[in-house]
């Protein structure tokens, strides 16, 4: 059994097959979306799963030209217990949204904020402006999925009340190994973040630092609990 809390499974070519492939395997699997629209089109095919569940996300790289579809999100929200893929992303080739950006994740903040949801964000090279936005809004446990920024912004992320999701890619390079090794055995989840992720293999993440799927079994159970 596998925790796999960051996958695009909507991305994958026949994602019914590998949906109950995984089902079968009593794995979890949860499913992030890009924009309302998909969450919208998804979530039906996705009830009849006992172990797999489907976020309603707004990708930061797709913000600027689906900003008709915020409206949405606030109406979806309650059909859901997850949200994600939200955030920010400052890389380069996204820089020049950053405003839409800022104010689509402030606007989708003071959606969240309030209510109880199992939360996965996207923060490269935007970490400090996602962390002043969440605390601004009192957003708790989030999911800080493949964090790539600075080590000296771990401790107060885990002060807000954070987890960390971690792939076989982070476990893979000396960047992501030191990360990892920064943050507390209790904070950490398991992704694949496929198809997106050429090193996607859980159980190979989990070897290579060492750490029984147990630990990973009973961090999520204590973050579901913090939405019941």
């Amino acid at each position: 059994m596998i925790i796999d809390m960051h996958c695009h499974y909507d991305m994958i070519p026949n994602p019914e097959n590998y949906l109950r492939h995984h089902e079968a395997a009593g794995d979890i699997i949860i499913g992030m979306t890009n924009t309302p629209s998909h969450f919208e089109i998804g979530i039906s095919h996705v009830r009849r799963y006992d172990n797999i569940r489907l976020s309603l996300g707004f990708h930061p790289q797709l913000a600027e030209e689906n900003q008709s579809e915020l409206i949405k999100f606030s109406s979806l929200l309650s059909k859901t217990s997850y949200v994600g893929e939200i955030g920010l992303d400052f890389n380069r080739y996204y820089i020049s949204s950053r405003d839409v950006q800022l104010s689509s994740f402030d606007y989708i903040c003071s959606c969240l904020s309030g209510h109880k949801k199992i939360i996965s964000i996207h923060s490269r090279m935007a970490e400090r402006e996602v962390l002043e936005i969440l605390s601004r809004y009192n957003i708790a446990t989030p999911i800080f999925h493949w964090y790539t920024g600075p080590l000296n912004l771990i401790p107060p992320i885990i002060e807000l009340g954070a987890y960390f999701s971690i792939n076989e890619a982070m476990t893979l390079s000396e960047k992501g190994r030191k990360i990892i090794s920064k943050i507390p055995l209790n904070r950490l989840l398991t992704e694949s973040d496929a198809p997106y992720n050429r090193k996607s293999n859980i159980i190979s993440a989990l070897n290579n630092l060492h750490i029984d799927n147990s630990v990973i079994y009973s961090n999520f159970k204590d973050l579901i609990n913090t939405i019941r």
